[in-house]
């Protein structure tokens, strides 16, 4: 894994910023946001929208106004060596939890629906095995899959939501707010924190792009998180005006939505085609957080091997992935009201503080050379 020579393309920059906040989240995000936020959750989902992209400006940001470099390099420009060693541990944290999750979320999405006799153990150890080889292959080798297999995601969601239009009530929608607005705000943590707020990862990836292409790169990249944002309020309001108040109640909307499809009075039996979208988002997901990991640790303990950490953190992930939680509510917990506030207190928080450093210090240099002159 040869990092010194990963230079990606704009178009595989935006290829891995889908990969990075979409993901899995198209299956997971709608069903539990609509029992939160009610008729209201894709208006959630807007505001969420908004605030990684507040985010994702502070990302891009960082990225110009330190030539490009990565995150632990800038940070440790700002606050010295040994406080970003202390301010990436949590960090460590979150990508170990993340990756965790992701697979865990592919084990439980088989076993509830497609394959429920199948070990759980099966799906995690053969997911992140899958993705620890990919990682070790290097960024450019991922980039150059997730190019291909971000459409086809797009593709299978797409056609699940437009061929399931017949079902579709749009009087479901009424009346709105239908919870209020505490639940409303709700909503907008849970979004803002999962998926848009896990933008504040994206900047270990940053450095790997051309640097002579930034503006080009810079708009593509709000484009394809626009995208994001666009698929994810359409995949709402379809759940919405499918199920109803009934919604907020059901696991995976995607499918369930691909279970009830009929033509001519006859199921189609298109759910495989939501399985596939999963095991490509959460695939590219898993892979991308295992690399960033592995990167963070190289560069924290300073080992010559750039990929020594990929398959010691995979093999983790995969306990951790058996182990860490107790059932699906425990899972729904973690997930939906743990992992945003950790996301948004800390990951964001980092990149916030770090702008208004880069601001600060930028801003006084500018004095200082206008005085001198």
């Amino acid at each position: 894994m040869n990092n010194r020579r990963s230079i990606l393309t704009s178009g595989q920059m935006s290829s891995l910023l889908i990969a990075v906040t979409m993901g899995s989240a198209i299956i997971y995000i709608p069903t539990p946001l609509v029992g939160f936020a009610g008729n209201a959750a894709w208006i959630s989902l807007i505001g969420a929208f908004g605030f990684g992209t507040l985010v994702l400006a502070c990302t891009l940001y960082l990225h110009h106004s330190h030539g490009g470099i990565g995150l632990i390099d800038y940070c440790g420009k700002l606050i010295g060596r040994i406080p970003t060693i202390v301010v990436m541990l949590p960090i460590v944290l979150m990508l170990l939890f993340a990756t965790s999750a992701i697979v865990t979320g592919i084990s439980d999405f088989f076993a509830s629906s497609m394959m429920p006799k199948t070990p759980p153990y099966i799906f995690c150890s053969i997911s992140l095995l899958v993705a620890a080889l990919t990682a070790r292959a290097g960024i450019v080798i991922a980039a150059r899959v997730f190019v291909l297999l971000v459409p086809v995601m797009f593709i299978f969601t797409l056609i699940v939501l437009i061929i399931a239009f017949p079902i579709y009530d749009w009087g479901r929608l009424l009346p709105l707010p239908d919870k209020g607005i505490g639940d409303l705000l709700h909503g907008f943590y849970v979004g803002a924190g999962f998926p848009f707020g896990e933008v504040c990862l994206f900047p270990f990836f940053l450095s790997f792009a051309a640097k002579d292409q930034t503006h080009i790169l810079y708009r593509r990249l709000f484009l394809a998180f626009t995208l994001t944002g666009a698929t994810m309020v359409i995949a709402t309001v379809c759940t919405i005006v499918a199920f109803g108040p009934a919604a907020g109640h059901l696991s995976y909307s995607l499918y369930q939505l691909a279970s009830n499809i009929q033509v001519n009075g006859s199921n189609v039996r298109i759910e495989a085609i939501v399985g596939i979208a999963i095991i490509i988002g959460s695939y590219m997901k898993a892979t991308l957080y295992l690399f960033a990991l592995n990167k963070l640790m190289v560069r924290l303990t300073n080992v010559s091997n750039t990929s020594a950490y990929v398959y010691p953190a995979s093999l983790l992930c995969t306990m951790l992935s058996l182990t860490l939680f107790s059932g699906p509510a425990d899972f729904q917990y973690q997930v939906y009201t743990i992992w945003p506030f950790t996301v948004i207190f800390i990951g964001c928080s980092l990149i916030f503080v770090l702008t208004v450093l880069t601001w600060v210090k930028s801003s006084v240099s500018n004095r200082q050379k206008e005085n001198e002159s």
